[in-house]
């Protein structure tokens, strides 16, 4: 039992949310990608039973493929199998010697998974990350006539025990027989457990997972009223496939009241040029600049990103003589000059669109679609050459 407390001591100190190393740098924000990923790991199980530790140690491996959906969810199927120990030793066993067994099996499982770092303290890339999972699965055994083989020794050990116990020696105390039990599965197993990530790029990294697994009491073929356990620590890798997030520059928030007069642009925002007495003063008028970015292959505006449409309707509503003007690229680095050429208008009609729905008259709006054909930005930030540019004044 002591043993016990130590596995599940040292699950708990896993659990505990690690701080990133590296804090993401302040310049630049980073958006989710939800992608795919596969896991193969190997290592050792501990199946808790009444004889020593080490004797119920076995091997353990595990083939997992999985989808991260959010920064804090994710699911997985995962194949666990190898091989499971029981044993037997005083009262149940003849002059208490040990008898020891083992069988395989393969469980096929899924599991709920839970990224505590993202949780707790946001998105963004980190060189550790912790989390912990639970899930349902079934256990297959097989390889279980090793066991059937050891009851019959056991048994007929202890009725030889017993016949010359009753001829020779009238104080023997015969054993008691142990509870057996046949069933061969499959069970029904539930788990749960933590993992722990280490980052070594945006896309590997190596990882240590604790398991523990509860089923049928008749999984070790023994009948003891009670839950049978087997506990798994493995280490792996694991990979995952596309880009897991998306990089780009910090934009600060400001109010939506103070919309009006928010300037972006190499131009002061406001000015007013006085001519001469005689004739009128000339008013040049507020301009607004923003940016929306959008994912690769996507024409949809981010929830992230909606803030910026709110932004520049309020800024035409304050400012009725006002236009504004939409350029869309698409960046170079994927697809063709035609299928880019035909994304970039389908991201200009789709601001063009959430412009029209919040209320903005359709003739105040002008848009260009320029494809690939005019990207500014290249290697690790190529990806903001996927933007509509907005030019309101």
């Amino acid at each position: 039992m002591k043993k016990l407390y130590i596995i599940v001591a040292a699950a708990l100190m896993a659990v505990l949310p690690l701080r990133a190393q590296n804090d993401a740098d302040e310049q630049f924000e980073y958006e989710f990608n939800p992608h795919w990923f596969i896991q193969g790991q190997f290592g050792g199980q501990y199946t808790l039973g009444e004889v020593s530790f080490k004797d119920l140690l076995s091997l353990d491996a595990q083939l997992a493929v999985g989808y991260k959906f959010t920064p804090v969810i994710a699911g997985r199927l995962a194949i666990n199998a190898w091989q499971s120990k029981g044993g037997v030793e005083g009262k149940y066993s003849p002059n208490n010697e040990k008898y020891l067994w083992s069988w395989n099996y393969v469980t096929p499982a899924l599991d709920a998974m839970f990224d505590l770092s993202n949780l707790f303290g946001g998105f963004k890339p980190r060189k550790v990350s912790t989390g912990v999972f639970a899930g349902i699965g079934l256990n297959i055994p097989f390889g279980k006539n090793k066991v059937t083989d050891t009851r019959d020794d056991i048994v007929a050990e202890q009725g030889a025990a017993y016949q010359y116990a009753n001829n020779n020696d009238p104080n023997y105390i015969k054993n008691e027989v142990m509870p057996w039990a046949d069933d061969k599965g499959p069970y029904v197993v539930g788990r749960a457990g933590v993992y722990v990530d280490w980052n070594i790029t945006d896309n590997l990294a190596l990882g240590l997972e604790l398991q523990a697994n509860t089923l049928s009491d008749k999984y070790n073929s023994k009948d003891a009223n009670n839950w049978d356990w087997y506990f798994n620590g493995l280490v792996g890798i694991k990979y995952s496939f596309g880009k897991t997030y998306t990089k780009k520059p910090a934009q600060k928030m400001i109010p939506l009241s103070d919309a009006g007069n928010y300037v972006n642009c190499p131009e002061p925002a406001e000015k007013v040029v006085e001519k001469v007495v005689d004739r009128p003063v000339e008013v040049v008028k507020n301009q607004l600049y923003e940016e929306i970015y959008f994912v690769i292959n996507k024409s949809d505006i981010q929830q992230s990103e909606r803030y910026k449409v709110r932004r520049i309707v309020d800024f035409l509503k304050e400012n009725p003589d006002a236009k504004i003007e939409i350029s869309a690229h698409a960046d170079r680095a994927t697809g063709t000059s035609a299928y880019n050429q035909k994304l970039s208008e389908r991201r200009a009609e789709t601001v063009k669109k959430a412009l029209v729905d919040a209320g903005v008259a359709e003739s105040r709006i002008s848009t260009a679609a320029y494809g690939s054909s005019q990207n500014i930005y290249s290697g690790d930030e190529m990806n903001l050459n996927r933007v509509c540019i907005c030019v309101a004044k």
